[in-house]
């Protein structure tokens, strides 16, 4: 599983440190081809991910998610990540959103500038 290191402050950079698997398998009909990994500039006390991927017609495929401090060697869980794909949101004349092919969540209360590790 990739694991992502960052901080919780503003100005803190994120860093990919693994390469992430460039095919996840799900069925043997429908399997899911994973895409850009993005990981959302961090506030005081969150991080977001948003993972695009590809395939996955049946709409089964599941993304866990793990963090923990850096340094700690006891990883805790996260809510998994959320699947959306072609939902659409309007609010006229506002907003008309079509949300991709992804996979998207966010970790909540973390502590301020502390490093995270997480696996998805």
């Amino acid at each position: 599983m990739p694991a992502i290191h960052t901080r919780t402050s503003c100005l803190a950079t994120v860093l990919l440190l693994s390469t992430l698997a460039s095919t996840i398998p799900a069925f043997a009909a429908d399997t899911v081809t994973a895409g850009e990994l993005i990981v959302e500039p961090p506030t005081l006390r969150s991080l977001g991910f948003e993972w695009y991927i590809e395939g996955d017609d049946n709409r089964n495929a599941q993304v866990q998610l793990h963090y923990r401090p850096s340094g700690e060697s006891r990883w805790r869980e996260g809510l998994p990540l959320l699947r959306v794909h072609n939902e659409r949101t309007l609010y006229e004349p506002v907003l008309d959103y079509t949300a991709p092919n992804m996979f998207a969540g966010s970790l909540f209360y973390l502590d301020e500038a502390t490093d995270y590790e997480a696996r998805l």
